[in-house]
């Protein structure tokens, strides 16, 4: 079954690059937005904002969903919401209607999709192989919004914002075709065996089967995980609300459309090489998931301040192709410090909760920004407080690592104790 493999992750690849590359190319369209709707920059944000924030929220939820049914049927289901939600914008009236019918049936649909795939090329790919398998995934993000963002500009060019949605919705509906393909057949983790709770009218001292959520409290007992989750928050929020305003951004600096698309190319190339480059990374002994997540985090902060005090075009695009590169490699790695935290078993609910944290912050990240945005005419004190957000996320961060380390040495020392006992004894 090698060949079976390789075109269930061909499907995956396929896949996340239609869903996530629209997702990530949809801030070239927020021109067009403020030109047709005719509202403040803080208002049209919310389309964006929304969607990635719902994209986060949607987490736990698709989390379960992925866990309980399988990778096949959601993921099927992803791609009828995706191309709905995009079709029916085509009546659009007001932000709102985007807001309700395009921002949140896609951002659950790429949810599900994001971890169907994982979850698919994490059976298929067990161990170090997985660990490039993900990185490869995860440059379908960089890659799809590449190739979208030329797509859309053109698609609006010639068919208006309307017909670029009904285009779009047919494109997205092509997702839940090539999830058929995905095999649900997968073998299942090995479990160990545990005693939940006693049943008092149970004389044989047989043990209650615990239902499905009580099998997922470790994961949010799991002090190193919860201390993670909002490291990676912290890290996360600043890169959604970059990405929803850099196109006004570039346009605030006096830069032309030809020189935004191109700062746009060069940050999602950069994305991708990031995204690729962790994987090879992790092949390297001794490197831990974490310390590579906490030099990300580090990267951000000095990406973000630097940012601030570009001025020139291609001093900006550098530093934009930096960031993007932190963002490819972060996306990558929250993937695999979250495999790596908690387990294959409870791998769909974890990283779920992961984008559940992010996705909240991103909610209110967003508006607030482009109010600040109205109010002072500059991203000033958008790139300052991404630069703290960073900073305190590199902190969260080590100290997770520092757990983890003392963790994994005191279980070594247990273990040698108990081995030099059964040694010794008579």
């Amino acid at each position: 079954m090698m060949h079976h493999r390789w075109i269930v992750a061909i499907g995956t690849y396929v896949t996340e690059l239609i869903a996530t590359g629209l997702l990530y190319a949809f801030p070239v369209l927020f021109s067009a937005l403020l030109e047709m709707f005719r509202n403040s920059r803080a208002k049209t944000a919310a389309v964006g904002s929304v969607l990635f924030g719902v994209l986060g929220c949607a987490g736990v939820i698709a989390g379960l969903l992925v866990q309980r049914f399988g990778p096949r049927k959601a993921g099927f289901l992803a791609g009828l919401m995706n191309g709905i939600g995009w079709m029916v914008c085509f009546f659009s009236t007001s932000i709102m209607y985007l807001v309700l019918l395009l921002s949140v049936p896609m951002a659950i649909g790429c949810s599900l999709i994001v971890l169907s795939v994982n979850k698919t090329l994490c059976h298929h790919f067990p161990g170090k192989p997985g660990q490039i398998a993900l990185s490869i995934q995860a440059t379908a993000s960089g890659v799809g919004r590449i190739m979208f963002t030329y797509v859309l500009i053109d698609c609006v060019n010639t068919f208006g914002l309307r017909g670029t949605f009904l285009i779009m919705g047919a494109v997205l509906l092509n997702c839940s075709i090539i999830s058929i393909l995905w095999n649900t057949d997968l073998p299942s983790p090995p479990k160990t065996p545990q005693r939940v709770c006693k049943d008092p009218n149970d004389t044989h001292g047989m043990t209650k089967t615990p239902n499905f959520f009580i099998k997922l409290c470790p994961v949010l007992t799991n002090k190193i995980f919860l201390i993670f989750v909002i490291g990676m928050t912290l890290l996360f929020v600043p890169h959604g609300g970059f990405m929803v305003m850099f196109a006004d951004i570039m346009k605030s600096r006096g830069f032309t459309e030809e020189n935004m698309q191109l700062a746009i190319i060069i940050h999602s190339i950069s994305n991708v090489v990031g995204g690729m480059s962790l994987g090879f990374l992790k092949q390297i002994p001794r490197i831990s998931s974490l310390f590579l997540v906490f030099l990300l985090a580090c990267i951000s902060a000095i990406s973000f301040s630097t940012l601030q005090f570009a001025e020139q075009f291609w001093t900006t695009v550098i530093a934009c192709s930096v960031l993007g590169f932190e963002m490819g490699a972060t996306a990558t790695a929250t993937t695999i410090g979250t495999l790596k935290i908690i387990g294959i078993e409870y791998f769909p609910f974890g990283l779920g909760v992961v984008y559940t944290s992010m996705g909240i912050g991103n909610v209110i990240v967003g508006p607030i920004s482009g109010t600040i945005r109205d109010v002072t005419g500059t991203y000033t004190i958008f790139m300052w407080t991404s630069t703290l957000s960073s900073g305190v996320s590199a902190i969260l961060i080590l100290v997770a690592m520092i757990m983890k380390h003392y963790k994994g040495s005191k279980k070594d020392t247990v273990a040698i104790a108990v081995d030099v006992y059964t040694i010794t004894k008579f």
